[in-house]
C-alpha cells in the first residue's frame, strides 16, 4: 500500500448493556478524526467493536435464557446500528469470537509461551466479575470494587500469568524517550507513577469459565477476556498472517479511551508488544467522563443519558431532521468540553448551544446570505470575488489554526476558531451593510461581498463536517459544491451562476422560555400578576440592543459575570446574574436588549451601568435576544 496512513481505535466496548453516551463520546472522536484524516487524503483504518468473551457475558445469556453465542449475535446488532444511527463510519467492526481474531490471539499466546513470558501458577485474589478486572487487597475497602462500586469476589485457581514485571525498567525507559505519547499530561503521570510502584505478574487464563478463546496448548483453560481484548488491535491489520497490511498500518496512530481503562492500554499493553518485539503505539489519548450533576454516569443510580432520547427530543421541538439532530449532538459534545476532561451534560447547555452556536451565530449567517441571493440575484451565485484583503487573511488563517488543533485532537478549539471565523462573517454584513452598496449602485462590490460569503458558508461546511456531516452535505449540495477534501479549503472554487438550493431556516430556535403552567394551576398564576403601570411610565425607559464586546466571571462570585457592552457608539458595564446559565466566552458578540438609562449600582463592589432582559422557568434562564440581525444601539419599542 502508497501513501501515508493513519490507525485510530476505540475500545472493544462489552455488549451486555444498553451503549450511551459515553461510549459514544468516544467512538464520535475516532469517527471526527477519521474523517479529517480522510479530508486530508490520507488512507485512514478505523476500528471499533465489541469484546464478548467475559464472565459477565455467559451471565446475562442465562438471564436472557439464550446460549452465550446465540446472545452475542443478537446483542453486536443493537450495537451497530446504534452507531450507524449516529452517522459513525468505522472501516471494521472487530468481534473478539471473530475466527481471525481467535488465531492471532491464540498465535501471540504460543509466541509468548515460547519466549517464555507466560507460565503457569495459582492465583488466589480479589476479582470483580462486571469489570473483569483483578485487584489488590489495598485497592478494595470493604471488597468493594473502586471502579463500578459492586461487590468484589475471592478467587482461587490454577492460571496462567504473563511476566508483566519483567518490563517495569522497559516501560520507563519508553515513557521518558515519549513524553507525549500519552495524553493528557496528567494521565501520562498517573501511568508513570503507576509503574515506579511496581509491576506484578498478571493472572492471563480462568479454568473456571468455559467460555472464551481456548489456550492453544492448554484447553482447560480460556484465555483472559482483557488479554484478549486488547490484541484486537493487532487482528484487525491483519496480524500474524497478512504481513504487508500489518507492516503498513501498524503501530496504531492513536488509541483513543476513558479514564478508567488506561492501566491497562498504558502498563499491560505495551508490555505485550515488548514481549512480541513489536512497536508501540504512537499515542494513548485518553479522555473524561460525561457527568450528571457532578457525578459519573451508572446505571445503578439511573442518570445515564441516553442520547436517543436527546435526538428524539431535539427534532421534535425544533423540527429538524433526525439526522441534523445527531450533527447537533456530535457538534455538542467537542464544542462543550475540552477534549481529556470530565463534561457535563445538562438539557440547559445542550439547549443554550444549540440556539447561540447553531440558531443565532451559523443558522443566521446562512439565512441572511441565502436571502440576499435569492432577492438580488434569483439565487444564481454571482460572478464575484473575494471582498477584501482581510478576508482572505482571516479564510487562510482560519484554516492553518484550525489543522493544527486537529492534529492535537484539540476539538473544542478547532471548533472554536471556526466559530469566531463564522461570527466575523456575520460582523461583515454589518460592517460592509450591502443595502447600502446597492442604493449606491455599487453592483460589482455587492456581488463580490455575497460571493466571499457563499465561500465562507462552503468552506465552514467542509471544516465542520468531521462533526457534522449530514449538514455539510447539505450545505455543500445546495451550493453545488461536493467536494470535501482539503484542496477544495482554496478560495474561489465555487462555480459561478450556480442556482443554489434554498434551505429555509436551518436551525429554528428553542424557546427556552415558553410556560410550563399547567392549565388547572393558570388562574393562580394571573391572579399573581403585578401592578398595572400606564404607558407613560413605560415611556420612560430606554430600551437597546446592545453588543456583548467582553465578558468574565467575577471572581469571588458563582453567578455573577462582568459584561462590556456596545450600544451604539457608547460602551458600558453590566453586572448580570447569568453565570449559571452562560459560559463567559461563548457570550462574546452576541446581542442582547438593555435598559439603557438605569442609575449605575454596584454588585459585589463591581459598577453596574444598565440591565440586561432575560427570561426564565423551572427550566433555567434565557436571555432576551433580537431575531433578526439589527444593529447595536437600535431602540426597542
Amino acid at each position: 500500500m502508497k501513501g501515508s496512513k493513519f490507525y485510530v481505535t476505540t475500545p472493544i466496548y462489552y455488549i451486555s448493556g444498553d451503549p450511551h453516551i459515553g461510549h459514544l463520546y468516544t467512538t464520535v472522536a475516532a469517527d471526527i478524526i477519521a474523517r479529517y484524516k480522510k479530508m486530508r487524503t490520507t488512507n485512514v483504518l478505523f476500528t471499533t467493536g465489541s469484546d464478548e468473551n467475559s464472565l459477565k457475558i455467559v451471565k446475562a445469556a442465562q438471564k436472557a435464557g439464550k446460549e452465550p453465542r446465540e446472545y452475542v449475535d443478537d446483542e453486536v446488532e443493537k450495537w451497530k446500528n446504534f452507531f450507524k444511527s449516529f452517522n459513525v463510519q468505522y472501516d471494521r467492526f472487530v468481534r473478539t469470537t471473530d475466527e481471525d481474531h481467535i488465531k492471532a490471539v491464540q498465535h501471540v499466546i504460543k509466541t509468548l509461551h515460547q519466549s517464555g513470558y507466560i507460565y503457569k501458577g495459582k492465583y488466589e485474589g480479589w476479582y470483580c466479575v462486571d469489570c473483569e478486572t483483578f485487584w489488590l487487597e489495598s485497592d478494595i475497602p470493604n471488597q468493594i470494587c473502586p471502579s463500578c462500586g459492586r461487590e468484589v469476589h475471592w478467587i482461587s485457581e490454577d492460571n496462567y500469568f504473563f511476566k508483566l514485571s519483567a518490563f517495569q525498567k522497559a516501560l520507563l525507559d519508553h515513557y521518558e524517550a515519549y513524553p507525549k505519547s500519552i495524553e493528557p499530561e496528567s494521565r501520562f503521570n498517573e501511568v508513570v507513577s503507576m509503574i515506579k510502584m511496581g509491576l506484578n505478574d498478571i493472572s492471563i487464563s480462568r479454568s473456571s469459565v468455559q467460555w472464551g478463546i481456548p489456550f492453544p496448548f492448554d484447553e482447560k483453560h480460556v484465555i483472559y477476556v482483557w488479554f484478549d481484548a486488547l490484541i484486537n488491535y493487532l487482528t484487525v491489520t491483519g496480524y500474524p498472517n497478512e504481513l504487508d497490511t500489518f507492516m503498513y498500518y501498524w503501530p496504531a496512530n492513536v488509541h483513543l479511551m476513558s479514564k478508567d481503562i488506561i492501566r491497562f492500554h498504558c502498563v499491560i499493553w505495551p508490555a505485550m508488544l515488548l514481549a512480541l518485539g513489536l512497536p508501540l503505539p504512537e499515542k494513548v489519548y485518553v479522555h473524561g467522563w460525561w457527568l450528571t450533576s457532578g457525578e459519573k454516569m451508572s446505571k445503578s443510580k439511573g442518570n445515564v443519558i441516553d442520547p436517543n432520547l436527546v435526538i428524539e427530543d431535539l427534532s421534535k421541538e425544533t423540527g429538524i431532521s433526525t439526522s441534523l439532530a445527531v450533527d447537533v449532538l456530535r457538534l455538542f459534545m467537542f464544542r462543550e468540553s475540552t477534549f481529556g476532561d470530565d463534561a457535563i451534560f445538562t438539557d440547559a447547555r445542550f439547549t443554550s448551544r444549540y440556539n447561540f452556536d447553531l440558531a443565532n451565530d451559523l443558522g443566521n449567517l446562512i439565512s441572511r446570505v441565502y436571502a440576499m441571493t435569492h432577492k438580488t440575484f434569483n439565487d444564481e451565485i454571482p460572478a464575484g470575488t473575494i471582498f477584501s484583503e482581510n478576508l482572505r487573511i482571516s479564510i487562510l488563517e482560519t484554516i492553518t489554526q484550525y489543522f493544527d488543533l486537529m492534529d492535537h485532537f484539540r476539538f473544542k478549539e478547532a471548533l472554536e476558531i471556526v466559530w469566531a471565523f463564522i461570527n466575523e462573517c456575520n460582523k461583515l454584513i454589518e460592517t460592509s451593510k450591502p443595502w447600502e452598496l446597492l442604493k449606491q449602485n455599487q453592483l460589482q462590490l455587492y456581488k463580490n461581498l455575497i460571493y466571499s460569503l457563499l465561500e465562507s458558508i462552503r468552506i465552514v461546511a467542509i471544516l465542520v463536517s468531521p462533526f457534522m456531516p449530514t449538514f455539510a452535505n447539505t450545505v455543500l449540495s445546495s451550493l453545488g459544491a461536493r467536494s470535501l477534501k482539503e484542496e477544495n479549503l482554496a478560495f474561489g472554487k465555487l462555480g459561478f451562476n450556480h442556482v443554489i438550493s434554498q434551505l429555509g431556516v436551518t436551525f429554528p430556535r428553542i424557546k427556552t422560555f415558553q410556560s410550563e403552567v399547567p392549565v388547572s394551576k393558570k388562574k393562580e398564576k394571573v391572579e399573581e400578576k403585578k401592578e398595572m403601570v400606564d404607558i407613560d411610565l413605560f415611556q420612560k425607559l430606554d430600551l437597546r440592543i446592545g453588543l456583548i464586546e467582553k465578558a468574565e466571571k467575577l471572581e469571588g462570585s458563582e453567578k455573577l459575570v462582568v459584561l462590556q457592552v456596545r450600544v451604539g457608539s457608547e460602551s458600558k458595564q453590566i453586572v448580570a446574574g447569568i453565570a449559571q446559565h452562560y459560559i463567559p466566552e461563548d457570550l462574546v458578540n452576541k446581542k442582547i436588549v438593555v435598559v439603557n438609562n438605569l442609575k449605575p449600582a454596584k454588585l459585589r463592589g463591581v459598577e453596574s451601568q444598565g440591565m440586561l432582559l432575560a427570561a426564565s422557568n423551572e427550566l433555567g434562564l434565557t436571555l432576551i435576544t433580537p431575531e433578526k440581525e439589527i444593529d447595536s444601539g437600535s431602540v426597542v419599542k
